[in-house]
């Protein structure tokens, strides 16, 4: 017998006959499992994670909090999490799966926890599980990954490493996405010029010659410019991929000194800094206000030529009207060092059920929901079986490269967030954008914001 996907927190449908909640619960049972029949060849026992072991005794309910519940056909992450949990429940067996939709979700699942009633599972990007581990709700995962044998010996290390503080490991992945760049291979056939990918072949794709692309692809004034190096993010850790393969760091390895006030960091923070400032290749806070919003749209709208976006971006970039092309991130001085963004499942330590929470949170992690996350264009592999194999392959758009995201997979430093990374990037970010608006130095807005940002980085 199947068990059905429950769904709290779901509004009624609008329009037409009004579903019952039950009927509703049907449908939406339905639907999920349908596509992830789709996106699913088998859910096997064994396979990622797989069915629920003989050891959980059942039947268990366990309580999945997300921050939305969506219909199908959507392609978001929130999307592939339900169709996750329908592949889960779809073989049958003593674990039922209830979705719960809170926001905001992470307020939420901590005040839940705090009065004793936390869900069993949620999700967290690795920039703010920390929270969740200083108010002591999220169950350390170490017993678990030891004796697993199914799926966490294939995922990739780096990968797991998002999730370790202070020696214990609190999430596994439920995707994972690598910085590159994506181009329009239309602009550079215009002006006669090589791509990126050409570059890289060569040897030779580093970030003097994409900046040097960048200044030979900016035209037009207005309404009409096109930026050629599109580059508008002020957010610390997804400026970190330019820092590392510049040779610089955000801090040293005890989490306690920053290092954005090195020579590297500096030479870093000012290059990107000086696409805007000095070059005009992208563009200021007042023109990004015309730009299409999201990730990818600017690409998409044809106002720029290139995007260095994370792979979540490619639903958008699917119904471009022009080619499309990738390449991996330019190197630097330190070579190519690339920023990962895996997202995650957590088990809540207030829960009950912390068996059979693992059972799902390890499918989670596992190849059926890999091969449901790629189906949906919102990740790269991340089990190392996976990476340079021809099913791999055969998920991407015929104009992605499987052996660049391959290397850049290998190639990933994970991020290492303190647990006041918040606090940090508001005064990280508002010191950036002095220096895009010309209005310091990298030297001078970092001398100036680096005590307060020590300051945090030293409270636990």
């Amino acid at each position: 017998m199947r068990h059905p996907l429950m769904l709290r927190g779901q509004s009624e449908p609008t329009g037409g006959s009004r579903l019952t909640r039950r009927a509703g619960m049907r449908a939406a049972a339905s639907s999920a499992s349908a596509a992830a029949v789709g996106l699913v060849a088998a859910c096997a026992p064994g396979q990622g994670g797989g069915a629920p072991s003989a050891a959980t005794r059942g039947p268990v309910t366990l309580r999945y909090a997300l921050d939305e519940i969506v219909p199908a056909g959507q392609g978001t992450y929130s999307e592939g999490r339900q169709l996750i949990t329908a592949a889960f429940m779809a073989p049958g067996g003593p674990i039922r799966v209830e979705i719960e939709a809170v926001k905001p979700v992470y307020a939420a699942i901590l005040t839940q926890a705090a009065a004793g009633d936390p869900p069993d599972v949620t999700m967290t990007h690795p920039r703010e599980y920390h929270p969740f581990v200083n108010a002591g709700a999220l169950l350390e995962l170490d017993s678990y990954l030891k004796r697993d044998k199914r799926n966490v010996p294939d995922v990739v290390p780096s990968v797991l490493e998002y999730w370790t503080r202070d020696g214990h490991t609190y999430g596994l992945p439920n995707a994972h996405a690598v910085q590159a760049i994506y181009y329009n291979r239309a602009a550079f056939q215009r002006q006669g010029l090589k791509t990126p990918d050409q570059y890289e072949k060569e040897g030779t794709w580093t970030f003097e010659t994409y900046l040097e692309l960048s200044r030979r692809l900016t035209a037009g004034t207005a309404d009409t410019k096109v930026w050629g190096g599109f580059w508008p993010n002020n957010t610390l850790d997804i400026q970190a991929g330019f820092l590392w393969s510049f040779g610089g760091d955000l801090w040293d390895k005890t989490l306690e000194n920053t290092l954005l006030d090195s020579k590297e960091s500096l030479e870093a923070i000012q290059f990107q800094a000086d696409l805007t400032a000095r070059y005009g290749v992208s563009p200021t806070a007042e023109e990004r206000q015309q730009l299409p919003s999201g990730n990818g749209g600017t690409l998409a709208a044809e106002r720029a030529p290139t995007e260095i976006l994370m792979t979540t971006a490619l639903g958008m970039l699917t119904r471009a009207p022009f080619p499309l092309g990738m390449a991996p991130m330019p190197k630097g001085r330190a070579g190519r060092v690339v920023r990962g963004a895996p997202l995650g499942v957590q088990l809540m330590k207030g829960a009950t059920h912390h068996d059979a929470a693992w059972e799902f949170g390890n499918f989670h992690a596992g190849l059926e929901a890999e091969r449901i996350m790629l189906g949906l264009h919102l990740a790269v592999a991340w089990h190392r079986s996976s990476l340079g194999s021809a099913a791999f392959a055969k998920q991407l758009q015929p104009w992605e490269d499987a052996a660049a995201y391959t290397e850049s997979v290998n190639t990933v430093r994970p991020t290492r967030y303190p647990g006041k990374f918040s606090e940090i990037d508001r005064i990280y970010s508002a010191a950036f954008d002095t220096v895009r608006h010309g209005q310091s130095t990298a030297a001078q807005a970092m001398a100036e914001s680096k005590p307060q940002i020590t300051a945090l980085l030293r409270q636990k």
